[in-house]
């Protein structure tokens, strides 16, 4: 089956290439393409002289400077951020053992004050049971007296019986 659409160039294809050179160029489409040739490489020249000017490789050293010492800021950047974390871990430890310790303390006081007390009571028991001794002891003199002065008005018969007596009373 044939194709359906066929195509006829308008110039035969042996004769092409004697049409085409048939044809010329206007003489100032080529002035104004030479001139562009000639315009970008006055650019690309200038361009190439910029370059390799003594400011821009003075730029371009500066420029890598400041790479190297950026990086070298940003290490020591990261450097001080990880001693920043120890350090902030390191305050945390010790804001807690702080709290520990004031917890402890607030313990030993109420115990120490406890202690107070009781110190106190057993000292006022201790003066109250001394006083009560003193008390007894002068309350011992007096019958030890009144007994002496019972005995020595007593007879001897008197004393025979009373001996036990007396003796059971010294004890």
């Amino acid at each position: 089956m044939a194709p359906t659409f066929y195509y006829k160039p308008l110039v035969p294809m042996d004769e092409f290439p004697k049409k085409l050179g048939d044809r010329k160029l206007p003489g100032w489409v080529g002035i104004l393409l030479f001139l562009l040739v000639v315009g970008l490489s006055v650019a690309v020249g200038v361009l190439a002289a910029m370059a390799n000017s003594p400011a821009c490789k003075d730029g371009l050293r500066a420029e890598q400077e400041c790479r190297n010492i950026t990086h070298l800021l940003e290490h020591e950047l990261t450097q001080a951020q990880d001693v920043l974390r120890g350090t902030e871990a390191q305050a945390a430890t010790c804001n807690q053992t702080v709290e520990t310790l004031k917890f402890s303390l607030k313990e030993e006081k109420a115990r120490g004050h406890k202690q107070q007390e009781l110190v106190q009571k057993l000292q006022e028991e201790i003066k109250s049971l001394h006083q009560s001794l003193q008390e007894k002891s002068s309350e011992l003199k007096q019958l030890r007296q009144s007994h002496s002065n019972l005995a020595e008005s007593c007879t001897p018969r008197d004393m025979r019986i009373n001996l036990p007596v007396q003796s059971m009373l010294l004890f």
